[in-house]
């Protein structure tokens, strides 16, 4: 196979999407999205999490973590950073619940002195456990660029403002009252930022008057459910949506060091980084009722994606990819709290990151304690993808709920804008009891079809000994004949944990029992690597699942066979003892991605 370094093939990505904006994996480690598999607090953990601005604009960042179950979102923020600006904070165990905290001085919202003190992840959905709030992964989503002016952000030459008058007009004039943001979050030669108060204050500036832009506003989503900025995505005042931000330009960089703290043992984990996601800014507090799931993996603009394909030398591209019949977060349960909008586009993203099979290397040698957990996560399926389930107008079947209005997959979209059920505000592209009606219909939703994402695991030792996994099986070898060999990875965060056929091994991560998938060893098998395979036909052109979801007839376009897979994202986490110390590694996944034209 043709290889090619990092650099070529981002100067190949960049080529092919110019004028045309592709979301795509880019492997120089820098993005407008970057999510880390895996946070944890079991087994005397801590994880600290790393986030820099390798750029000279000033960022708004989103900052999302989420369980290890469904994908709740447990605790968000937003973090203001300065130009070359590095955030970190650690998560840790509370009592019963991961905390997280930080000294890091950079402004966020809410203010950064809430986080200082630490903040408990908050478990407050009906299908979660305090269990499994202490895993989960992270989100980390660029929402925009702050006009900064004179500074490097195509702003036009505008900078974000608190206006004296109430008015921003994009200058900032001292003596008139005015108060500059990006001069309040840049830090100063002792480290600590200017005046972190402007970011509330720019809030409730935007908030004042429904007739006059100033300071921030939020941004707002087309009839269709994706992000828009109708004024443009370089002039932060031309609109009230996102205003004082502009378009996204990447350059997001983030990782995490887990530790365990009995034992010494570092895990450091890369993270994955998305770009050209979205052309406009979305921009969004953490406290917004309506609003909090914004910006999501679904909810950017850009509706292609890229990647390199088979030979290297070349760019396989979906083109112009359908958006979903309805927004996510409309079918998203999230009980008690009411679905509200994540976004209709996922495709593009779900696309980048599937792969057909993963492979992980695995060590559990006796002589040194060897332990392996291997870490696979399924960021899209809380947006429906392959999630098990597939998309239903009338979810409680015989009644006594009507089925919501419209037809799936008929080229239609029965998406409507609607008044949220219990928050009574605005929602775009979600189902209506009748059409036309505007009134939110609520028995529309996932029904089950199959056990989730089926794979099949074939692991083989150094000498190229082979052996499968059996379903339900706990037993030593040899395999029962006829016995399945299909296993139903369940969450949304799954934990492999290799233990050693005569036992004796530990769980590197410490996942709680009723979390945990226990993978055992034949007899023999102390050292090698693993092949996780999707062991159905997971084809964006023609599974059930995709076809009832999206809006066009049919599946994705294309011929069968051309974008198949499920997205996935993880490593596998080795420890072993060295004289009195632990010792432990991360290894990226292997993915085997479909990049046949």
């Amino acid at each position: 196979m043709l290889r090619k370094s990092k650099i070529a093939a981002a100067m190949l990505m960049a080529t092919a999407t110019a004028g045309v904006n592709a979301a795509h994996v880019n492997t120089d480690g820098t993005g407008q999205v970057a999510l880390l598999p895996y946070y944890n607090v079991n087994n005397n953990f801590i994880t600290n999490v790393n986030i820099t601005n390798t750029t000279g604009e000033y960022k708004a960042v989103k900052v999302r973590f989420r369980e290890s179950r469904i994908s709740a979102d447990v605790l968000d923020f937003n973090v203001y950073m300065s130009p070359f600006d590095v955030w970190n904070a650690t998560i840790r165990l509370n009592g019963s619940v991961a905390n997280i905290i930080t000294e890091d001085e950079t402004c966020t919202y809410p203010a950064k002195a809430l986080l200082q003190a630490g903040v408990d992840f908050r478990n407050i959905y009906t299908a979660t456990t305090d269990e499994d709030l202490t895993e989960g992964y992270v989100e980390i989503i660029e929402m925009g660029v702050i006009a900064d002016g004179a500074g490097p952000a195509n702003d036009g030459g505008l900078e974000a403002e608190i206006d004296g008058t109430g008015i921003a007009d994009g200058t900032v004039t001292i003596a008139a009252g005015d108060r500059s943001i990006p001069a309040g979050l840049l830090h100063d030669a002792t480290g600590m930022p200017a005046d972190c108060t402007v970011v509330d204050d720019a809030w409730t500036a935007g908030a004042a008057s429904a007739a006059n832009i100033d300071g921030f506003e939020p941004g707002a989503m087309t009839t269709e459910g994706v992000a828009q900025d109708a004024g443009g995505p370089v002039n932060p005042y031309a609109d009230t949506m996102n205003a004082g931000l502009v378009a996204p330009t990447g350059g997001i960089n983030a990782y995490s060091i887990m530790i365990n703290t009995a034992t010494g043992a570092a895990f450091v984990e890369q993270g994955t980084h998305v770009d050209d996601y979205a052309t406009v800014a979305q921009h969004y507090q953490s406290d917004d009722q309506s609003n909090y799931l914004l910006p999501s993996l679904a909810s950017g603009d850009v509706v292609v994606a890229n990647m390199l394909d088979n030979t290297g030398a070349g760019v396989k591209t979906t083109g112009p990819l359908p958006l979903v019949e309805l927004d996510t977060g409309a079918i998203n349960d999230i009980a008690p709290n009411p679905s509200i909008p994540m976004g209709s586009n996922p495709l593009p993203m779900a696309i980048v990151l599937s792969a057909d099979a993963i492979s992980a290397p695995y060590f559990v040698e006796a002589g040194i304690n060897g332990e392996t957990d291997i870490v696979a996560t399924f960021p899209m399926r809380k947006h429906g993808i392959y999630n098990g389930s597939i998309l239903t107008l009338d979810l409680d079947g015989a009644g006594p709920l009507a089925p919501c209005a419209g037809t799936l997959n008929d080229g239609v979209d029965d998406g409507a804008t609607v008044a949220l059920t219990t928050l009574g505000t605005p929602a775009n592209d979600y189902p209506e009891t009748a059409l036309g009606s505007g009134i939110h219909c609520t028995n529309a939703g996932y029904e089950a079809s199959s056990p989730d994402v089926e794979v099949g695991l074939v692991y083989y030792d150094y000498e190229e000994q082979v052996a499968q996994v059996v379903a339900g099986s706990s037993d030593f070898s040899p395999v029962p004949i006829n016995a399945p060999t299909i296993v139903a990875l369940e969450r949304e965060v799954n934990v492999v944990s290799v233990n050693r056929s005569a036992g004796g091994n530990q769980s590197v991560l410490g996942t709680p029992a009723a979390n945990v998938f226990n993978w055992n060893l034949d007899p023999g098998f102390e050292a090698g690597w693993v092949t996780i395979s999707a062991a159905a036909a997971y084809d964006y052109t023609s599974h059930p699942s995709i076809i009832a979801m999206v809006e066009a007839v049919g599946g994705v376009p294309g011929a069968a066979g051309v974008w198949t897979g499920v997205p996935v994202i993880g490593f596998s986490a080795m420890a072993g003892d060295v004289g009195p110390a632990q010792l432990g590694e991360t290894v990226d996944l292997i993915r085997s991605v479909n990049r046949t034209p």
